[in-house]
């Protein structure tokens, strides 16, 4: 087999965020790089940020192809390709040699169908669980069902499926998925930068912090399902033990203004930096940087793209024992693991405070046992999809 072509699907792109956009696009990026594979991305039409009657336009060194959309519930756009005349004309001009979903919508479902009819294998990755999303969008009722059953249908269509962390494909099969999960983990752009006193430098000059004092940092939408309460709240303690330290929350979400008062009903306002979102991947690797350890509460994710960004700059993590992304983490040598609950939490911080000489080998660690990078993550799913192309060869004879 010589080169092959790729379409990445997903039902959400740029100018909105998340896990699924950054898997794609790195994906994307690294296939430039190698001699037999490109590929392309399909996603819905998304207004611009900064002129919303106009769509997005978009600025990547590899196809963008947009299919018309309706407004769907906080923010996000449903694409609805099979309305769309021009995008389906456009794609019965093409030839791909595997489709790849990212996420299990409209556009999951008019892919799959389209693969089906075109003969050509269909690869579904999982990366959300999207049942306690949708508890948390529609309630537990008749709407939940109906949502839980149409993805679980739209990605049984699916030839092959891969999921991010060994937990999130137990999550898979929990919904009653019964075919193969491969695993396949997500990777970090950063590497450790060659001056890196001088970022450090420049966040302490930004935020007029000490050398010395101990920083934490939570990077990520400030959404409820990430648990930030559970941090604050140890913190508290941290602060009434004595120990002095400050806070960098970075991002921004709908929990914010929330937190902003949970901050000042703790006493901790004179502790938390709200930093908002930083998209300038240097400004945010100088803040992974002069972070002490990465705040991770969450008990939603089922991998943590951030994780793996503060590992590549020698952050450890502290998170939930019984968490899916603490999968890759071994207490007290590469991260830090606690009970779900403030004294667990506060005790695990003030030992990062007390115990430097084991928190510089706990960086060192992290970075050589945590951290993957996108490149070698992009020939694994390279490697992948030759294989599911042999295979489907041999099934559909």
């Amino acid at each position: 087999m010589n080169e092959i072509k790729v379409l990445l699907v997903t039902d959400t792109y740029y100018p909105k965020f998340d896990g699924p956009v950054l898997v794609t696009t790195h994906y994307a990026k690294n296939f430039m790089q190698m001699p037999d594979i490109r590929a392309e991305i399909a996603a819905p039409r998304q207004p611009d940020p900064d002129n919303p009657k106009q769509p997005y336009k978009d600025n990547q060194p590899f196809p963008v192809h947009r299919c018309k959309s309706w407004r769907a519930s906080e923010g996000y756009r449903m694409g609805v390709p099979f309305i769309d005349r021009k995008f389906k004309k456009w794609l019965r001009s093409q030839h791909f040699d595997l489709i790849h979903c990212h996420s299990p919508f409209t556009m999951c479902k008019f892919f799959g169908k389209y693969a089906r009819k075109r003969k050509i294998p269909t690869v579904f990755t999982f990366h959300t669980k999207f049942h306690e999303d949708f508890q948390r969008i529609v309630g537990k009722g008749f709407r939940y069902r109906f949502m839980m059953r149409y993805i679980l249908k739209n990605i049984n269509r699916m030839d092959f499926s891969v999921a991010v962390s060994n937990g999130s494909a137990e999550v898979l099969r929990s919904y009653g998925y019964k075919k193969p999960v491969g695993v396949i983990r997500n990777g970090a752009d950063f590497t450790y930068p060659a001056n890196p006193a001088a970022l450090i430098k420049t966040v302490n000059e930004k935020y007029s912090l000490s050398p010395d004092e101990p920083v934490f940092i939570s990077v990520g939408r400030i959404v409820s399902n990430k648990n930030l309460p559970l941090a604050f709240h140890a913190l508290k303690i941290v602060h009434d033990r004595g120990h002095d330290f400050k806070f960098l929350v970075i991002g921004d979400g709908p929990e914010e203004s929330n937190l902003r008062a949970l901050s000042k009903t703790l006493g901790l306002q004179d502790k938390i930096i709200w930093t908002g979102k930083i998209m300038d991947r240097e400004a945010l690797s100088a803040h992974y940087l002069r972070g002490d350890l990465l705040v991770l509460p969450s008990m939603f994710d089922t991998s943590s793209l951030v994780l793996l960004e503060a590992a590549a700059l020698k952050l450890p993590t502290i998170m939930n024992h019984g968490c899916i992304p603490a999968e890759v983490i071994t207490d007290g040598v590469n991260g830090i693991l606690a009970e779900q609950n403030p004294e667990s939490w506060a005790d695990k911080i003030i030992y990062t405070i007390t115990h430097k000489k084991e928190m510089n080998k706990m960086r060192n660690a992290a970075q050589s046992q945590v951290y993957k990078s996108w490149e070698t993550v992009a020939q694994e799913v390279k490697d992948y999809y030759f294989k599911v192309i042999e295979e489907y060869k041999k099934k559909t004879k």
